[in-house]
């Protein structure tokens, strides 16, 4: 209903913004995931500081794969979904150039086996993370089925399960984020000219989309017509 009393410059006044901060924080989360060394702890602090700073403007989605999940339920325009795509893409591989500037090193996301077993596992893996990971998301944003209408606890809840969803990425490091695997893959080709390095980035592209749509599926069919049938005989 708000947003349909705003203007026209004012909507696009508030899509720009919203992308300007996904850029700006996933910029930040890159340069956190390369400076944890692939510390769960660190990475996990990294995601909890970029969540807080752009949650109140874009929705803190810091991932193409909620986004999508966020225009699948629409919750978002298709044109804001494609304008927070391009941001995330900037924002990690800036985030990426920064930490290189800065550190003089990059590293991202990759599967080191490329037999056909552990292609699969890694898939699978991505795709269950995400799944589960993604599922949280839909869950606090629902004003029917959070389980706190606490900002800050929402971020909490959905930072520790990001930390838990990687879990199911042992293997593959645990990215859960197209936008963060292609930015900071490309990144890191075009500095060590690892062109091998392309060859799995498709795993971190196909997993987490795939947890979208499946977790979108999911929440929409299932979870909620369950939890508002609870609740309704509670």
């Amino acid at each position: 209903m708000e947003e349909k009393q705003l203007t026209f410059s004012q909507r696009h006044a508030q899509k720009f913004n919203g992308a300007l901060i996904e850029m700006i924080s996933m910029a930040l989360f890159a340069y956190g995931i390369v400076c944890s060394e692939g510390k769960d702890g660190k990475i996990a602090l990294a995601f909890f500081g970029s969540l807080a700073l752009c949650a109140p403007i874009s929705g803190g989605h810091i991932n193409p794969a909620v986004t999508l999940a966020m225009w699948l339920t629409r919750q978002i325009s298709t044109g804001t979904c494609l304008l927070y795509w391009i941001a995330q893409l900037i924002g990690a591989f800036g985030g990426g150039f920064f930490c290189y500037m800065v550190l003089g090193q990059i590293n991202s996301p990759m599967v080191t086996d490329l037999n056909f077993h552990w292609i699969i596992a890694d898939l699978c893996g991505e795709a269950l993370g995400s799944f589960s990971f993604i599922l949280m998301i839909l869950i606090q944003c629902n004003p029917k089925t959070t389980f706190s209408d606490k900002p800050i606890a929402s971020i909490i809840l959905i930072t520790l399960s990001l930390h838990l969803s990687r879990c199911y990425t042992s293997h593959s490091g645990g990215c859960l984020n197209p936008g963060m695997a292609v930015a900071l893959e490309l990144f890191q080709v075009l500095k060590t000219n690892e062109v091998e390095r392309l060859d799995s980035m498709w795993v971190f592209i196909a997993g987490p989309f795939a947890g979208a749509i499946v977790a979108v599926i999911f929440f929409k069919l299932i979870y909620q017509p369950a939890f508002n049938r609870y609740y309704k005989n509670a």
